[in-house]
C-alpha cells in the first residue's frame, strides 16, 4: 500500500528543517489514525519538549510493546526504567572431596596370551617381498600398461577456452514459444552455436581414446567423453586427463564426482590452476554464497593467461556492483580470449553500469555474433538500447529473452516496461510491468522516475508527483533526480513547492547545461507565482549562458520574453508612446535599436504568448546523458 502523501510531505520537511510544516501534515494524519506507530514515531522528533516526545513514546509502546525505537527513547528520557542484568552464577569446586575421588580408578591389566610361534623371525622376510612388489609396480614390469616412474614427465600445455554452459545459466536454449517468437531462438536467428575447446589439450598421440574423448567434448556428448577418458586415466593417470573427466562428470550433474576428480588433480600437481577453476565452478552450484575469489585469485597467479578465470572474476564483481573492476577483467578476458562471447557479453554489461553507452553497445554486438543463441545477451542488449534511444530494437529483444527465462530479476521488469513507455505502445502494460519491478524489491531513482512518467501519460498527476518523491528519496544528491521532482510538481501546478526542489538543484549542478535547465525551468514557474521580476532575472541568466549550452527553442523562448514592452500592460495600448523606437501605428521609425527582434515595427503584442509554456501533454526529461526538454522521448 502506498504511503499517504501528506506523510511523504512531513518527511520532505523535516529534511528541509521546517518543523511546523511537518507538524501539520503530521496532526492531520493522526486525527485519521490514532494507531500508526510510524506516525507518532516521527511526530516524535518535531513536538517542542520532552513531555510531548515522551507521550508520543509512549503512543508508540502502546500501540506496539516490542518496539525497539520508542523503549530506546523512552530509556534515553529517563521515562522507562532499562532493567537490571542478572549474572551467571558461578559453580564452585566442592574441596571437601578428595582428588582421588573424582580421578578414574586404575583398570587391572589383563594377561596377554603368548603365541606358539615367534613372528619376529618372519619379518625380515615379510618386509623384503614389499620392497620388490612396490619396484616391480612402479618399473611398470608388473602392470605392462602403466608408465615407469623413470620415463621422462609429459608437459602440459594449458590452452584457454570459452566453457559449453555458463555456471550461472544453462545455455540449452528451451521453453514455450509465444506469438511474438514462434520458434526456438537457434532457429530464428541466423549464426550457429559454434562448439567450444577444452581448456588442457596436452598431447597424447599414443592414445586414440584421448582423442575421441575430446571430439566427443566438443561435441557437447559428455557421456561418451567420460566412457573414453576414463579409458585414457587408466592407461596414463596425469592432471590434465583427471582434469577433464571432472568436466565430463561437471557437465553431466555429478558434482561430488567431479570435486574428487579435481581434487585428485591437484593432489597430483599442486600448481595445476584449471583445478582450482573446476572447484569454483562446482563451489558456485553446491553453495552459491561461497566466496570464490581466493580460488580465482589463485588459479590467476598460477596461470596469468589463464582467459577463462578472468571471466569468471568479472561476472564475480558484476554481481556485486564492483564495476570497474569487472570491466578490467573483462578486458583481460578479451584479449586472452577474443571469440568467447562472455568476455564481450560481460565488458558491455561493465561498460552499460559506468554509463558508457556507445563502448557497451559495441561489446554488446560483438557477443552476439559470437554466439547468438547465448539468451542473457539479449538482457543486456535490450538495456543498451534503450539507453542509445532505439526503443524499438530494445522491445524486440527483451521480448525474445522473456520466452526463455521463467524467472526474471527486477531489472528485466524494469527495462520491458520502460521499452513499453518509449515506444508509446501501451501505457498500462508499462504500468504492470515497472509494478512487478518494485514488487521484486526495485528501488532505482530510475525507477521510480519512469513510473512517474508512465502515471502522467496517463494523467494521473498526485501519482506522479508520489513517484518523483520516491525517487528523490532514494538518490537526494542527484542533480538529475531532485530537477525532475522540480518538473514534476510544475507540471502538476503545484508551483511553490516545485521551486523549492528547483533552487535545491541549482546546488547541485555541474556544468552549464545543468543551469540551463535550472534557469529555464525556474523562470517558468516563477511567472506561474506572478513574480515577473524574479522570472525576467532567470531568463537573463539563461542567455549569458555561452550558446552551446542553451538550446534553440530555449534561447527563441528567453529572447521573446526579454522584448521591451510599448507599455507596463499585459495588452498593447491604442495610443502612441513616447519611445521613439517603437510607435502605435503600422508606419515604423527608422532608429537604431538592439532590441532582439527580426522587424522594425511593433506586433499587436509584445509580451510573450503563453505559447511558450508547456502543456500538459509535455513530458518531462529525466535522461542524467542528455540536456533535459519537455520532449516525450527524454528517459532516465
Amino acid at each position: 500500500m502506498a504511503e499517504d502523501k501528506r506523510f511523504l510531505l512531513a518527511k520532505l520537511a523535516i529534511e528541509q528543517g521546517d518543523r511546523f510544516q511537518a507538524k501539520d501534515k503530521l496532526s492531520e494524519l493522526l486525527k485519521e489514525d490514532q494507531n500508526n506507530v510510524e506516525y507518532w514515531l516521527l511526530m516524535s522528533t518535531v513536538v517542542d519538549s520532552k513531555k510531548e516526545r515522551v507521550f508520543c513514546l509512549k503512543k508508540v509502546i502502546a500501540v506496539d510493546p516490542g518496539n525497539q525505537e520508542a523503549r530506546l527513547g523512552l530509556i534515553l528520557f529517563g521515562a522507562l526504567d532499562p532493567g537490571t542484568v542478572q549474572p551467571a552464577e558461578i559453580r564452585k569446586r566442592d574441596w571437601s572431596k578428595e582428588l582421588k575421588d573424582i580421578r578414574k580408578k586404575d583398570k587391572p591389566k589383563k594377561e596377554r596370551k603368548r603365541s606358539r610361534y615367534n613372528y619376529k623371525q618372519l619379518l625380515p622376510l615379510l618386509s623384503g617381498g614389499v620392497i620388490i612388489i612396490v619396484v616391480l609396480y612402479f618399473s611398470g614390469l608388473l602392470f605392462p600398461g602403466r608408465r615407469s616412474i623413470f620415463s621422462p614427465r609429459l608437459t602440459i600445455t594449458p590452452i584457454t577456452w570459452t566453457p559449453l554452459v555458463d555456471p550461472g545459466f544453462i545455455a540449452q536454449l528451451t521453453g514455450t514459444p509465444n506469438p511474438i517468437l514462434l520458434t526456438p531462438i537457434g532457429r530464428v536467428l541466423q549464426n550457429p552455436y559454434t562448439p567450444t575447446p577444452a581448456y588442457v589439450l596436452t598431447p597424447h598421440p599414443r592414445y586414440g581414446t584421448y582423442q575421441t574423448a575430446l571430439v566427443a567434448y566438443q561435441q557437447g556428448e559428455f557421456e561418451t567423453m567420460l566412457t573414453y577418458m576414463r579409458l585414457t586415466e587408466d592407461q596414463l593417470e596425469t592432471p590434465d586427463i583427471v582434469y577433464l573427466v571432472g568436466e565430463a562428470l561437471r557437465n553431466l550433474g555429478r558434482f561430488n564426482e567431479a570435486l574428487e576428480q579435481f581434487e585428485r588433480a591437484l593432489f597430483l600437481d599442486p600448481s595445476f590452476a584449471p583445478a582450482y577453476y573446476g572447484r569454483v565452478l562446482i563451489s558456485q552450484v553446491v553453495n552459491p554464497e561461497n566466496d570464490i575469489k581466493q580460488e580465482l585469485d589463485q588459479a590467476l597467479i598460477l596461470d596469468p593467461a589463464f582467459g577463462q578465470v578472468y571471466i569468471e572474476r568479472s561476472k564475480y564483481y558484476l554481481d556485486r556492483g564492483k564495476f570497474q573492476l569487472a570491466y578490467k577483467d573483462a578486458t583481460q578476458a578479451v584479449n586472452y580470449l577474443p571469440e568467447s562471447h562472455l568476455a564481450h557479453l560481460y565488458q558491455g554489461w561493465a561498460l552499460l553500469e559506468l554509463n558508457d553507452y556507445n563502448g557497451a553497445a559495441r561489446a554488446i554486438e560483438t557477443a552476439l555474433k559470437l554466439d547468438v543463441n547465448y539468451v542473457p545477451s539479449y538482457l543486456v542488449a535490450g538495456r543498451v538500447n534503450l539507453e542509445t534511444g532505439q526503443a524499438d530494437i530494445a522491445l524486440e529483444m527483451l521480448t525474445k529473452y522473456d520466452v526463455y527465462v521463467p524467472e526474471k530479476t527486477w531489472e528485466f521488469y524494469y527495462s520491458l516496461g520502460k521499452a513499453y513507455y518509449l515506444t508509446g505502445s501501451d501505457l498500462d502494460q508499462a504500468e504492470h510491468l515497472l509494478n512487478q519491478a518494485v514488487s521484486l524489491g526495485g528501488s532505482n531513482s530510475s525507477l521510480y522516475q519512469i513510473r512517474a512518467l508512465v502515471y502522467q501519460g496517463l494523467g494521473e498527476h498526485e501519482k506522479a508527483v508520489t513517484e518523483a518523491i520516491y525517487a528523490r528519496m532514494a538518490d537526494r544528491n542527484d542533480f538529475n533526480v531532485t530537477l525532475f521532482l522540480g518538473k514534476i510538481l510544475y507540471d502538476s501546478s503545484q508551483f511553490s513547492l516545485g521551486l523549492v526542489y528547483l533552487n535545491i538543484s541549482e546546488h547541485q549542478t555541474q556544468n552549464e547545461a545543468n543551469l540551463a535547465e535550472v534557469y529555464y525551468w525556474r523562470a517558468l514557474t516563477l511567472e506561474n507565482l506572478d513574480r515577473g521580476e524574479e522570472a525576467v532575472l532567470n531568463w537573463q541568466y539563461l542567455m549569458n549562458l555561452p550558446l552551446e549550452y542553451v538550446p534553440d527553442d530555449w534561447e527563441i523562448t528567453a529572447a521573446e520574453k526579454l522584448l521591451p514592452t510599448a507599455t507596463p500592460s499585459l495588452t498593447p495600448s491604442p495610443s502612441p508612446t513616447s519611445t521613439p523606437t517603437i510607435t502605435p501605428t503600422e508606419t515604423s521609425t527608422p532608429t537604431a535599436t538592439t532590441t532582439p527582434t527580426a522587424t522594425t515595427t511593433p506586433t499587436e503584442t509584445s509580451t510573450p504568448t503563453d505559447t511558450t509554456t508547456p502543456t500538459a501533454t509535455q513530458t518531462l526529461a529525466v535522461t542524467a546523458t542528455q540536456t533535459p526538454s519537455p520532449s516525450p522521448t527524454s528517459t532516465p
